[in-house]
């Protein structure tokens, strides 16, 4: 009796995920919209993330209670990529997308590395060029509109950083003195 309630918990399981899980159609349209972020970043170019977004596209990270509005976080965006000396390295890979009728749930991993400069002596002395490299998890919701599917929201999760190849925690940054 055990065995065939394994099963049967098996075959709920398989069906639960099929139905859950994105067309091909639908992913391959989730996939480009993933590909136009990317370059948008790649390229420098905060601003053109808005056009991925619906109007009211709140983002936060996971376990936290404020949020930024699209042109809040694309104005963050530019901020950090005045520091940017070049972007070696970003990847996004979609490790799980789920759609609902019109509403999408999407995991994903990324891999960002590059050169900056530390214009305020926050990873050592001012003016000095880093090699960062981050690699994270984020949460997004998407819906299918008129204009195709766009991100509603942005749960930024856990991510781990490095600065010359060594783990760097922001909360350890340090002011120092100026460049010598």
């Amino acid at each position: 009796m055990m065995k065939w309630t394994m099963v049967w918990l098996g075959a709920l399981v398989a069906l639960q995920g099929t139905t859950v899980g994105a067309s091909a159609d639908d992913r391959k349209e989730i996939e480009a919209v993933y590909a136009k972020l990317r370059q948008a970043i790649l390229h420098k170019n905060p601003n053109a993330t808005l056009a991925l977004e619906t109007p009211d596209f709140v983002a936060r990270q996971m376990g936290r209670r404020t949020s930024m509005t699209g042109k809040q976080l694309a104005a963050q965006m530019k901020s950090q990529d005045a520091m940017v000396r070049s972007i070696d390295k970003m990847e996004i890979h979609l490790a799980d997308v789920a759609v609902r009728g019109k509403v999408a749930s999407v995991t994903s991993n990324y891999l960002y590395a590059g050169k900056i400069v530390d214009r305020q002596g926050v990873m050592g002395p001012r003016g000095k060029v880093h090699v960062l490299s981050l690699t994270g998890l984020n949460h997004n919701t998407l819906v299918r509109t008129s204009g195709g599917w766009k991100f509603s929201s942005l749960e930024m999760g856990p991510q781990k950083m490095t600065v010359d190849g060594k783990p760097f925690n922001t909360g350890q940054a340090r002011p120092s003195g100026p460049p010598k």
